[in-house]
């Protein structure tokens, strides 16, 4: 709440705007913002259609293929930057609420699901997961269990979220899944031994939630993404995303990604 009214005022003063645009300005607009949801409840689907349409406004959709071009410094945003919309979990009201409207606005999204989650009351299916990947949205991996990452997890519990979760998830939508993302990413969640794991399991991206924008040729296991929250209204949405939150990550994103490397 307390950040919801600092947004409120910072937005009614423009500095959420004179921030984005700032912002904009410093990378000539060559960037990617990732960001984060969870479930997409009916109840905030205007509020959510809401954000899709600012991101219409103020970003480029970023497929997959674009994607890791950027990444390869082999294509760069220009008019716009870029935009990535990510749903951890794997939950149906991502397939029945979000998907429509991600197809309305041109936008792909990127569904992080946790393998054995898959077909539980209020996951998705195999079949809805496909049908995801048929309209050319990204399927990535989120443990198997939805599990915290931490110190004390040993080689098969690291083999069974990780490493067999990837089996799991290819053999259920008969492609590759090359994104892993981190399961909740508070202090302490991430642990070099889990990261050594993503390595050597083969993801090529690993996606965490330290707030900050993605730039050509980073680290392809650092891809931060900022959390919005679907019932948020715009004034947080843009505080968000304006460059606050990557300052207040700063100290932790240097930490996580320490431990990651």
């Amino acid at each position: 709440m307390k950040k919801e009214v600092i947004a409120k005022f910072c937005d009614q003063a423009g500095i959420n705007d004179w921030m984005l645009h700032r912002l904009n300005r410093k990378t000539y607009n060559n960037y990617i913002r990732v960001i984060n949801y969870h479930e997409i409840y009916l109840k905030d689907k205007r509020q959510f259609e809401s954000h899709l349409r600012f991101y219409s406004e103020n970003f480029s959709n970023c497929n997959y293929k674009t994607f890791e071009a950027f990444l390869r410094a082999e294509y760069s945003f220009m008019d716009k930057p870029g935009i990535m919309l990510t749903f951890d979990d794997g939950f149906i009201d991502n397939y029945e609420n979000a998907a429509p409207l991600l197809e309305k606005y041109g936008f792909t999204g990127y569904f992080m699901v946790s393998s054995g989650l898959i077909g539980k009351k209020k996951y998705m299916s195999v079949d809805e997961l496909m049908d995801l990947k048929k309209k050319g949205h990204v399927i990535g991996c989120h443990t198997h269990s939805h599990h915290r990452m931490s110190n004390t997890d040993s080689q098969d519990i690291l083999n069974k979220e990780i490493t067999k979760s990837k089996e799991i998830l290819q053999g259920m939508i008969h492609d590759e899944v090359n994104i892993f993302c981190w399961c909740f990413g508070d202090k302490g969640s991430y642990v070099n031994s889990a990261y050594k794991t993503i390595v050597k399991s083969g993801y090529k991206y690993a996606f965490m939630t330290d707030s900050y924008p993605i730039y050509q040729r980073c680290n392809p296991r650092h891809i931060q993404r900022t959390n919005i929250q679907t019932y948020w209204d715009m004034s947080t949405v843009k505080f968000q995303l304006c460059g606050f939150m990557d300052w207040w990550f700063m100290k932790k994103r240097k930490t996580d990604e320490a431990i990651t490397t």
